[in-house]
């Protein structure tokens, strides 16, 4: 058991992936402040959209670590590299426009044109990402990656 978590906190690829989603929730906690005038740390943690894309960081992050220690022949790198285009597309497609379809749909509630959700909630409306929180998320992923790429981790 001690062999699994020292591998866990010594394994560089996780902290990787874990420093891009930190550091982008942490950036978030400011430009959220400044932007919504008000702190939920709840928001902070678990809320999507906003600048920056931490999906966006901790995907590249875990794929150029992949390709610092595998190299661009792997077939690992290939996959998460695949994966985060995925999810950046997503960002910027599929959850943006249904943001923008949210924000319709709760203006349509608040003039009386449709009824109010049974739960009496309002419908999320920050959900996907510009193309500039994207490619903020995809520098951080970047820069964490490389930059813990210096310390010698004893598992690569």
């Amino acid at each position: 058991m001690k062999d699994f978590f020292l591998k866990f906190l010594t394994n560089y690829w996780f902290w990787s992936a874990f420093t891009g989603w930190a550091v982008s929730q942490i950036a978030k906690l400011f430009t959220g402040v400044f932007k919504e005038r008000r702190f939920t740390l709840r928001a902070m943690i678990f809320g999507s959209g906003g600048m920056p894309s931490a999906h966006t960081a901790s995907a590249v992050a875990l794929t150029v670590a992949l390709v610092v220690t595998h190299g661009t022949g792997s077939p690992l790198p290939v996959v998460t590299g695949m994966l985060a285009i995925v999810i950046m597309t997503d960002a910027m497609a599929v959850r943006l426009e249904a943001g923008r379809h949210a924000r319709f749909l709760n203006r349509m509630v608040d003039e009386g044109r449709e009824p109010a959700p049974e739960d009496g909630k309002r419908f999320q409306t920050l959900l996907g990402h510009s193309f500039a929180q994207v490619a903020v998320g995809f520098a951080i992923g970047v820069a964490s990656a490389l930059l813990l790429s210096l310390i010698p981790w004893p598992s690569v």
